[in-house]
């Protein structure tokens, strides 16, 4: 096949990843679901990740996202994942000045708020559009022992594609 896509949850994910490198499956185009923006996904396997996509990513060269990453292993004591990590905290940033925007806690002031204003966050400025975050990275890829945001590839941050997908190295 040249193309291997599954909407998978982490489980099935890494599961997924095992069996193509034990079957010796090596697609020019890999996309995996839920589980591939985890660190403990790309220590599992490693280099072995190049080339490997899946949900989400974030402009990793970003000097923001580098100092969140760090203040969140600094607070936890590991990593957060390579999206969704992220994007609760662009909410919680979005959700605090939309609070102090209006002075209160006031649920239907603060939602027309969310829903009209401009918000900076740690992925840049970001606006809903129709109530929904739209200026998201939605495909990420390992290049490099790290999960970069690579499409929409018209996105600022964006990394280029590595196609194909490097074979599995051999165990």
């Amino acid at each position: 096949a040249d193309s291997f896509i599954a909407f998978s949850y982490p489980p099935d994910t890494f599961l997924l990843t095992e069996q193509a490198k034990v079957q010796g499956l090596n697609p020019k185009a890999m996309y995996l679901g839920i589980g591939t923006a985890l660190p403990a996904y790309g220590q599992k396997f490693g280099a072995d990740l190049e080339g490997v996509m899946g949900l989400g990513g974030v402009d990793y060269g970003s000097p923001v996202i580098q100092s969140y990453f760090k203040r969140h292993k600094d607070l936890t004591g590991y990593e957060p994942d390579r999206f969704t990590a992220p994007l609760v905290w662009v909410s919680l940033q979005m959700l605090q000045q939309s609070i102090e925007r209006v002075g209160k806690v006031d649920r239907a002031a603060v939602t027309q708020e969310l829903r009209n204003g401009s918000f900076e966050t740690i992925f840049g400025t970001v606006k809903l559009q129709n109530q929904i975050l739209r200026d998201l990275f939605y495909v990420g890829q390992w290049q490099n022992g790290e999960y970069y945001g690579v499409a929409p590839i018209s996105k600022k941050g964006a990394t280029p594609i590595v196609m194909p997908k490097p074979a599995w190295k051999k165990s």
